[in-house]
């Protein structure tokens, strides 16, 4: 069963209980302890294939990540030091499969960017979630151990100008 299916299966089963209990609820008045009791039980049932829903959701995006990155084999970052980190640049090699028409099949093809601005939003996801050790230790040292967090205050330092007080070299 796919991750689609899986989510569609359990939204279909969260709709019917939701049903069961709205019925289920407006006959306690003419029941009694009877209908109490199925309310409760289908409310468990309902909470429990939420609970479901969530974890499937949760490993659908995990399942559609590892899809986007799997054709990536490695990345490099090259750092040629400037005054500051302003003007240190930066130039990213990173390897993956790549449609080869000559052949007609994916290979493994090396790929070039100048800068991070520029680099391919998956290449740029592989590096800070598969590869995060290869980030240069000057963007890491704006947020140690966060590497999405290091890149977010490396891209506003130079939308500034600055990093943390750091001034632009003249």
């Amino acid at each position: 069963m796919t991750h689609n299916a899986k989510l569609a299966a359990i939204a279909t089963e969260i709709e019917v209980l939701n049903a069961q209990l709205i019925k289920i609820n407006a006959l306690v008045e003419l029941i009694g302890e009877p209908a109490i009791l199925k309310a409760d039980e289908v409310s468990k049932a309902l909470d429990e294939a939420k609970d479901r829903f969530a974890d499937a959701l949760a490993n659908q995006g995990a399942f559609e990540r590892e899809e986007r990155l799997k054709g990536f084999t490695d990345i490099h970052v090259d750092t040629t030091p400037g005054e500051n980190l302003m003007n240190t640049s930066f130039i990213i090699r990173y390897t993956r499969m790549t449609w080869d028409m000559s052949i007609n099949e994916s290979v493994p093809k090396e790929h070039k960017s100048t800068g991070f601005a520029g680099l391919e939003d998956t290449a740029y996801e592989y590096l800070v979630t598969k590869r995060p050790e290869r980030i240069p230790a000057q963007i890491m040292a704006l947020a140690p151990g966060k590497p999405h967090d290091a890149f977010s205050l490396y891209f506003i330092g130079k939308k500034r100008g600055h990093f943390n007080g750091e001034a632009v070299a003249a």
